[in-house]
């Protein structure tokens, strides 16, 4: 009886607690304990102290609160550097400053991160060991606001808070397409902080300023200067700058170079030749200069895909995975001597697996996968590492590479399938990476994914999936406008899914002729998935419209705009491409057919109103929005190419009423040599667009 009694009143706390947290903002990430009362703090007429003389880091994050309790209720919130009385905030760090991840951390409750929130009708405490988890403390009190102006107010809650994995990070790609510039780095930062993050790896093949090297990425670099902007401005927000370089393979920058050309296993290829005396003193130059520019205690080395391993081992008459390991342990051993902990990507590793039991356990294995496996086979790739005693952080990816926009369908459930399995063989960290590998790639549109890794490998519960949006939108956006986003992002998702699953991948198919055989084949099939996939981007940029007219967070709603945009336009291709076929095919079958040749005329060929001129129309609206979301990026010569590129392929995407196609479908010559004139007239042809831009690639 009496075990009955203490379950159902246990079970009636649960559900009251339950139907409490509903009643109150969800938070992203999930703390993990969370008990609210019935009372309320009012934040009109708050002030905020210190329970001791606070450090910058601890004042660092006062005042980051001030400033959001200001806006909201549209008066001062005073910070003052000592105990308070009265209705008040009172931040109490009770260890370290501690303000960035070091090696050999543990999560967990005592964890430097943790941190302690209570609410109460008359006050906030926030305590906890570190200046981070201060920080932290604020970006969780941020999301809990209740109303706006002189009704706003907190609930009464108690919440204990850690991380569920001590290294959270995102890794930004700084080599392919246009470069960031300093401050779309920081907006980065910013953001990533507010879900809890901790490192930022910055990916450079050789785009940062290296003493001795003039013409290395002369024109597409960042300078020394920039560089320590970036990392002070993570540093103030719990973030560590980590140098994620590529001392391996993917180092073609310096072998184009005629002055390095032949330390490559081929000329101008893009791996060091491993046992080439004049390797070693490079490495050591840039490992050197990178460690003493970016001081984080973590050195990520690269040395993933290198494809032209086998073919340098036979060369040198050895075996691919001891060719790998000399190179590995020659690297790791200078960066160790930097009093640095190497990190390396784990695809050569487990292509080579007796490679794992050989190398230093101060490495950290880095086991990447974008695309969800199945839990056997995570257990074949992570296992082996757990067992050698090997350090692991598991990193995911934005899927944008190959798509208009991010495919978060896959994105999404990898993230959750891959920190299960890291989580299952013991692994420290998460890291989602943002790659650049394709010109269109518009990273602002990624930042939904962004938030998602950040918030998956913070809280222990799996993330709500299918309620993401809607959770993130509301603890990010005013709420007149964050269903408006909400909206927007859902019917992206909505039309990226329904082209995808007709095209693949739709960067490629955007440009793809759409009246080859196989292109006609893929509409006919999939008609309604193409109609659908238009009307949802249709929807997406009446959205996405009505919520810049708030004049919030405008280049996130431009680049989705551009991405809405460019899938509207390839759902319109192909299903003018299978419309103008028809009635080409008609004209075949009755080439003298005065009526048909009316209604391909007004139909297709004439300037105003037809499928021809709506493409044009739909192009060069495209070309103008691409360069206006390049907005964010450096000004140097690899940015411009990329622009002028997405300006060249999209224009010359709308020529694609190919002869070879006019011939076979016409039959008739004449016929032919008729519409062909028709179509110089009214057709932007291949070239036109090089030629008066004086672009020429």
């Amino acid at each position: 009886m009496i075990m009955r009694k203490l379950f159902c009143s246990g079970l009636l706390m649960i559900l009251t607690l339950y139907v409490n947290a509903n009643d109150h903002n969800q938070i992203l990430p999930q703390p993990q304990k969370v008990i609210y009362g019935k009372g309320q703090l009012e934040l009109k007429g708050l002030t905020i102290g210190f329970a001791a003389k606070p450090s910058a880091e601890d004042r660092f994050a006062a005042e980051e609160l001030s400033e959001i309790l200001s806006k909201i209720i549209a008066s001062p919130v005073v910070v003052k550097e000592s105990r308070i009385t009265g209705n008040s905030i009172i931040f109490e760090r009770v260890g370290d400053i501690s303000p960035l991840p070091l090696p050999g951390e543990k999560s967990g409750p005592s964890s430097r991160e943790s941190y302690k929130i209570k609410v109460t009708p008359g006050s906030v405490i926030i305590t906890a060991p570190s200046s981070a988890g201060l920080f932290y403390a604020v970006q969780t009190l941020r999301q809990m606001i209740e109303g706006n102006g002189d009704k706003a107010i907190l609930p009464e809650v108690e919440i204990e808070d850690w991380p569920s994995m001590v290294y959270r990070g995102f890794m930004m790609d700084m080599s392919h397409a246009g470069l960031p510039n300093s401050e779309e780095i920081k907006q980065q930062i910013d953001f990533l902080s507010r879900w809890k993050a901790n490192q930022y790896y910055f990916y450079s093949e050789a785009s940062i300023e290296l003493d001795g090297y003039p013409l290395l990425m002369a024109d597409a670099r960042f300078t020394k200067e920039q560089v320590k902007e970036v990392i002070e401005y993570g540093k103030a927000r719990h973030i560590d700058v980590i140098p994620n370089m590529e001392l391996y393979g993917h180092t073609h920058d310096l072998f184009r170079l005629e002055h390095y050309s032949d330390l490559s296993v081929i000329p101008h290829g893009g791996e060091f030749i491993p046992e080439d005396p004049r390797v070693k003193p490079i490495l050591n130059d840039w490992i050197t200069q990178i460690s003493q520019l970016l001081q984080s205690p973590f050195f990520h080395i690269g040395f993933d895909e290198t494809w032209l391993l086998e073919q340098g081992a036979k060369k040198l008459n050895k075996l691919p995975e001891d060719l790998y390991l000399e190179m590995l342990k020659q690297t790791t051993d200078i960066v160790e001597k930097q009093g640095k902990i190497p990190l390396v990507w784990a695809d050569m590793l487990q292509k080579y697996p007796s490679i794992i039991a050989k190398i230093s356990k101060k490495n950290i294995a880095v086991p990447w996968h974008y695309f969800p496996l199945n839990e056997n086979r995570y257990d074949q790739l992570l296992n082996q590492f757990s067992n050698a005693g090997i350090e692991m952080i598991v990193q995911s990816a934005i899927i944008n590479w190959a798509w208009l926009v991010p495919d978060v369908e896959t994105s999404f459930r990898n993230t959750d399938a891959l920190i299960k399995a890291g989580r299952k063989y013991n692994a420290v960290g998460f890291i989602n990476s943002g790659w650049t590998d394709d010109t269109q790639t518009l990273m602002r549109m990624g930042f939904p994914d962004m938030a998602y890794g950040s918030v998956a490998s913070w809280q222990s519960n799996p993330v709500d999936r299918a309620n993401f949006y809607s959770e993130y939108t509301k603890a990010l956006y005013p709420p007149d406008v964050a269903s408006l986003f909400e909206k927007s992002f859902n019917s992206l998702m909505e039309s990226q899914s329904l082209l995808k699953k007709t095209f693949g991948e739709t960067d490629a198919a955007i440009l793809a002729n759409p009246f080859s055989p196989r292109s006609l084949k893929i509409v006919e099939d999939n008609k309604d998935n193409i109609r659908n996939g238009r009307i949802a981007a249709e929807d997406a940029q009446i959205y996405i419209r009505e919520a810049q007219r708030f004049g919030v967070d405008t280049i996130t709603l431009f680049a989705m705009f551009t991405g809405a945009r460019m899938l509207d336009y390839l759902a319109l291709k192909y299903l003018y491409a299978s419309e103008i076929a028809e009635l080409w095919k008609k004209l075949y079958e009755n080439p003298k057919d005065q009526s048909l040749q009316g209604l391909i005329f007004r139909e297709v060929t004439f300037k105003y109103h037809t499928r021809t001129s709506d493409m044009l129309d739909a192009i060069t609206s495209i070309e103008s929005y691409t360069v206006s979301s390049y907005s964010a990026f450096l000004d140097d010569e690899k940015t411009q190419d990329a622009i002028m590129f997405n300006l060249i392929v999209m224009g010359e995407a709308a020529n694609q009423i190919s002869d070879e196609f006019l011939r076979k479908t016409s039959g008739n010559p004449e016929v032919f040599n008729y519409w062909d004139k028709k179509r110089n007239r009214t057709w932007i042809r291949p070239g036109q667009i090089t030629d008066c831009m004086g672009y020429h690639p």
